[in-house]
């Protein structure tokens, strides 16, 4: 065969259902670019991934009320909030554990004995460093047998293998103010000289249902309540979503409301709920005496018992997270958009092609001696050969 070179060749073929099918699929192919590509999926704009921080301040009173007596203690937000990065933790029920330095049985299954063979002196186990003495505690097994535990130094007496959970009341009306900026990279400002940035905080007021939420309004949003989380607690997310078209402006730029919080924790997780212990030092007091439990009266300043009051919390832990976009109108975006929609008007010609050649019955093989033609260029001259 040899080298050859391929070239186009014209033809006009005069059919009127040729050219109404030609020109359909043209039609088709520039309504799909001209009102999808450019005007459905906005074509002409550049895009840019909002990008932001909030700052969120939680304010609140709640009370506790003892079970056993009926007096209540107020509780406000600095008691009960734990930040963190756009986000923060709400105590909505506390279980606390009076303790001072000394020794006490461990309160950890891995830390029953028989005797004291199996608790070595100086070895660290979950609730403390063991004294090499095995001691009797409360607790009975099922046969009703004293249960024994290594004895530990560290902080007595240990935390209760079940939580005496108390609810905190009035936790759902504690409210939520959010301070939030977002810019978009990419995106230049009014003066070029940075990035489109909206932001609430320049003398914004505090508005329900705007910046300011309240804890009840949060949860609802993701089919909970207060109630639900109070004794396990709850983890979750919300989404600001920015959806902008700043071909307006900035001030038209807004994120969607109301908010919705979603479910972080996956279901089967290990840990159920979410709670936080701290450690509180107001009202300490001292640990009452029980049995087993011999308390240090030598601390770090002197004699006297070293005490704390260890707070296990229990509440819903609630972050928020800037997504969405915002678009602009770009001359680059929309030719490059334009150029690949154009590149479709080449599909016209594969389907008429197709369809001269394979679906026109007789005609096929004229159609096809029009389209392709071989020529055998030699010294002598050309001879052409159809195909």
């Amino acid at each position: 065969m040899g080298l050859s070179y391929t070239t186009q060749k014209s033809v006009v073929i005069r059919s009127w259902r040729l050219g109404a099918l030609y020109y359909g699929l043209v039609a088709v192919v520039l309504a799909y670019v001209g009102f999808f590509l450019v005007y459905v999926e906005r074509g002409y704009q550049r895009t840019s991934r909002a990008v932001g921080n909030i700052g969120l301040k939680v304010k609140g009173q709640a009370t506790l009320r003892d079970a056993t007596t009926g007096a209540t203690l107020v509780y406000d937000a600095n008691d009960l909030v734990m930040y963190e990065p756009s986000g923060f933790f709400i105590a909505t029920a506390l279980a606390t554990t009076l303790q001072a330095r000394g020794r006490c049985p461990g309160m950890d299954e891995d830390e029953t004995c028989e005797d004291a063979s199996a608790c070595v002196v100086g070895t660290f186990s979950p609730s403390g460093r063991m004294t090499g003495q095995c001691v009797a505690t409360a607790l009975k097994d099922e046969d009703g047998k004293v249960v024994k535990r290594c004895e530990v130094e560290g902080w007595c007496p240990g935390e209760p293998e079940k939580d005496e959970v108390t609810v905190l009341e009035n936790v759902g009306n504690f409210t939520v103010f959010t301070r939030i900026s977002v810019e978009f990279p990419g995106i230049p400002d009014e003066d070029g000289e940075g990035n489109m940035l909206w932001t609430n905080l320049n003398g914004t007021k505090p508005t329900l249902g705007w910046n300011l939420w309240t804890i009840n309004d949060l949860l609802e949003s993701g089919g909970m309540s207060v109630k639900e989380v109070a004794r396990k607690g709850w983890d979750g997310r919300v989404d600001v979503e920015f959806d902008c078209n700043l071909d307006r402006g900035i001030d038209a730029c807004a994120p969607k409301t109301p908010y919705t919080l979603k479910q972080v924790m996956h279901p089967n997780t290990l840990s159920e709920g979410f709670n936080i212990r701290w450690i509180s030092g107001q009202n300490v007091g001292e640990p009452s005496a029980q049995a087993g439990v011999v308390y240090s009266n030598e601390t770090a300043n002197g004699p006297g018992k070293d005490v704390r009051l260890l707070v296990k919390g229990y509440g819903p832990r609630i972050r928020f997270e800037v997504t969405g976009v915002g678009r602009k109108f770009d001359w680059l975006t929309l030719s490059t958009t334009v150029g690949a929609g154009v590149a479709f008007l080449g599909i016209a010609s594969l389907v008429v092609n197709a369809v001269m050649m394979y679906c026109s019955g007789p005609k096929s093989k004229q159609y096809e001696s029009w389209l392709f033609a071989e020529f055998h260029d030699t010294p002598y001259g050309s001879t052409e050969e159809a195909t």
